[in-house]
């Protein structure tokens, strides 16, 4: 990513001034002579709620973008804000392109929370239900707002208000209950240019609507004719009026669609449901993320309540981001996951909606796990844009498919004329993408995905890095230069050493689904990939011991962020504990404080591997602390006071897997899963993930203080599985519990199936054969 490169030349001084306060001041008109009163209002407020799901406050945080969104993958916003984002709608040229703003007409404030009131307003995140709340107890009523977008009509975003008496009925009170509103959808849309707004009655109601074009392609090429978006509201009047005795539900909604259509359409059916019922719908799609055929999915902590809240806020904003499970109309091509999730990207400072590496080494991981679904639907955006990355390949003069470092409606590049270095040489991004392919066919098996894209873009990820290493005949071994790591603090380097694995992997498992491919695919070369791959050149130092994270890095210098530590984990490269333990202690010496937060994640799961429980709790709490902001649990990408990106995808999905991979023990390998020596996070007694899917089985991974417990929820009859504990091999059966003593690893793997035919990779790489073994 390209955020601290560029926030040196471009907007340092703006971040720094935005960020660097505490607290923000508000000044409140007073009625007393005209004065004005100024009220410090801080960044961050208290979380009232005890409930592990909820986040409640009876102040919100001085500074909005510290507000929760609500999303459903098709639009999302954040709360109070006026503005919408919808998945697809990009606007500007190339390294301009941003999410596209949509006003917000469903924006619609209380008076009540807007003015100084003597009633005192509760707001409320609910992340099961997926809505957010204001409730305010007044003297003859409690109005309570609820406002969400939609999970099964994902067209639309819902603002209800609802209206409950506290007065039964009385023949001497006349006075019906009004509750004052107000819509601030914000200004006209700099990137759509929507037309003029135009009336209509339906069902007794004005409703209006608005269509207009994106004012910019990405590009031409791929992007001949702008985009259009259609946008349909309800009237909002000035206030509600209730009889003093009764209870009524208001329900607004706005939609928006490029399918004119498909939007007012949405917005007639929802504007024909009962209010109530409308809500048990969306709650409804809600709960079936959670729960599948009775039983739970997530993860849950228990003792320690602060830590159970970000995690069920990290899994609430994923999943706002993700597409519906079911919709009332067939949902439109979904276009990936942001480092800044849907509802943010308008900006350069959110990173403008686009699609990076976070995607494939940071978030989808966990995702892959418990949401296979998804896991293939953000793949699925890679193969959608795979004729743009053979083009790119080309216009470089390589083979095979080359992914942009950051992209987003057409798939071209689309990274900041800001940093051309980054756009230049950040070349890992295509391996990273054939790395989380690697573990999706791992956990998934899934032949179908090969068959209809899966074989292809594997194999040209290949032949890309195929043509990206050149044979150095000094040392016999391939150099791939001319690019850069993680640690954007290092350009054009020679031989980045998280570069030349991924790359190697990548030309090793397009060997391996040459295999499984062979019936239908015809891939060009698969030995020679491998043999490439066997003598890629991996920078070692002898004498220390450690990974030089390129060739020519000189001890001392420092670095952005996690490099050459990712060899250990994410990518599990094989080494001597001796040099994991190194790579860990020396990296965490020269890594600057201002990196990003998943840095610290990765260093927690090293020092778990490592036996090193002191020092991985450590890490472990530096990888949150800082970043989440309450009352709502939403991360920034840098440490208080400075904010960086928010609501930070990339920082989540790097801690979410210190739990399911570290603490987890979790391993994914192409032929087995693992599970090695799983143990408690600080100050937690129990520790369980509940859906683990792997092969068409489904299992609970529940940690306790002295033992694990795994729990088959599923088996797929057709690939049976076996756990063997290191002892004996135990057919794992639907209902059973096996209690996991000790360390392990604990391997878990199929003994049936037609991929057992083909050879595991053995994912080594060149240096490996002239370092020493076992020092």
């Amino acid at each position: 990513m390209w955020h601290f490169v560029a926030q040196n030349k471009q907007v340092g001084a703006m971040v720094g001034l935005l960020a660097i306060a505490a607290f923000v001041v508000v000044v409140i008109a007073t009625r007393s002579g005209g004065t004005n009163e100024v009220k410090p209002v801080p960044d961050e407020t208290e979380d009232i709620s005890a409930d592990e799901h909820v986040f409640s406050t009876y102040t919100l945080p001085g500074n909005p973008r510290f507000m929760p969104s609500v999303g459903n993958g098709h639009l999302a916003a954040n709360i109070f804000s006026d503005t919408v984002y919808m998945n697809g709608l990009y606007n500007g040229y190339k390294g301009h392109s941003h999410r596209a703003r949509i006003p917000n007409w469903a924006n619609i404030r209380l008076n009540s929370t807007l003015t100084e009131s003597s009633v005192k307003p509760v707001y409320s995140l609910d992340t099961k239900d997926g809505v957010f709340k204001v409730r305010v107890d007044r003297e003859r009523s409690v109005v309570t707002q609820r406002i969400y977008a939609h999970r099964y009509y994902t067209r639309a975003i819902v603002n209800q208000i609802q209206v409950v008496s506290k007065i039964h009925f009385d023949t001497t009170i006349h006075n019906s209950i009004w509750i004052a509103l107000k819509l601030m959808p914000g200004p006209d849309s700099e990137d759509v240019a929507f037309e003029t707004q135009v009336p209509e009655i339906i069902e007794g109601r004005t409703i209006w609507h608005s269509c207009g074009l994106t004012k910019e392609s990405e590009d031409p090429t791929y992007q001949q004719e702008p985009i259009e978006v259609c946008a349909f509201w309800m009237s909002v009047p000035d206030h509600l009026v209730v009889p003093h005795h009764g209870s009524r539900v208001f329900t607004f909604a706005m939609t928006a669609d490029k399918n004119k259509t498909v939007a007012r359409e949405e917005l007639i059916k929802v504007l024909n449901e009962d209010g109530d019922e409308l809500y048990d719908k969306h709650v409804e799609q809600w709960r079936v993320l959670y729960f599948r055929n009775g039983h739970e999915i997530g993860m849950e902590v228990e003792g320690n309540l602060q830590l159970a809240k970000i995690i069920n806020g990290i899994w609430y904003y994923f999943l706002s981001s993700l597409p519906a499970e079911q919709s009332y109309q067939p949902l439109d091509r979904y276009y990936g996951l942001s480092p800044v999730g849907l509802a943010h990207g308008g900006t350069f400072e959110d990173y403008e909606g686009h699609n990076f590496w976070d995607t494939e080494i940071w978030m989808f991981p966990s995702i892959l796990l418990l949401y296979p679904k998804y896991a293939r639907e953000l793949l699925q955006y890679r193969l959608d844009t795979a004729y743009v990355a053979a083009e790119l390949a080309k216009i470089t003069g390589h083979k095979g498919y080359r992914f942009p470092w950051e992209s987003a409606y057409t798939g071209v590049e689309v990274t900041q004329p800001c940093c051309p270095e980054v756009a230049e040489f950040e070349q890992h991004i295509t391996g990273c993408i054939s790395f989380a392919a690697r573990q999706y066919l791992a956990t998934t098996r899934d032949e179908d995905w090969l068959k209809h894209g899966g074989c292809s873009i594997v194999s040209n990820i290949a032949d890309f890095w195929e043509s990206r290493a050149v044979l150095n005949f000094k040392t016999g071994l391939y150099d791939i230069d001319n690019v850069m790591g993680p640690d954007e603090d290092h350009s054009n380097v020679t031989n980045s050493a998280f570069t030349n694995v991924v790359a190697g992997y990548s030309l090793y498992l397009a060997q391996y689904v040459a295999c499984l491919c062979r019936s239908y695919y015809m891939a060009k070369n698969p030995d020679r990939w491998a043999d490439i791959a066997w003598s890629l050149a991996l920078p070692y130092d002898l004498e220390h011991d450690y990974h030089p994270q390129f060739q020519g890095y000189e001890r001392g210098e420092m670095i952005k962020q996690a490099d050459a530590v990712l060899l250990g984990f994410p990518l599990q490269y094989n080494m001597n504990l001796s040099t994991r333990s190194n790579d860990l202690k020396y990296y965490e010496t020269v890594t600057r404080n201002s990196g990003p937060a998943m840095t610290w994640s990765m260093h927690t799961i090293g020092h778990l591997e490592l036996g090193d429980t002191n020092e991985a709790a450590v890490m472990f709490n530096k990888s949150y602390q800082a970043y989440v902001r309450e009352p709502f649990k939403v991360w920034s990408e840098l440490q208080r006071p400075d904010v960086g990106a928010v609501n930070f995808f990339t920082g989540m999905g790097g801690f979410l897997q210190t739990l399911i991979f570290g603490y987890g023990g979790i391993r994914i390998h192409l032929d087995r899963l693992e599970i090695i020596r799983p143990q408690l996070p600080p100050d937690t007694k129990k520790l369980k993930i509940r859906g683990i899917r792997y092969i068409g089985s489904r299992m609970n991974l529940e940690v306790q203080n002295t033992s694990a417990l795994l729990t088959v929820i599923s088996v797929d009859d057709n690939l049976p599985l076996e756990l063997d504990n290191g002892k004996q091999n135990v057919t794992l059966l639907s209902g059973m519990t096996v209690t996991l003593s000790g360390d392990g690893p604990f391997k878990i793997r199929t003994g049936t199936g037609p991929w057992k035919a083909c050879n595991i990779p053995t994912d080594v790489i060149g240096q490996q054969h002239i370092r020493p073994i076992g020092t």
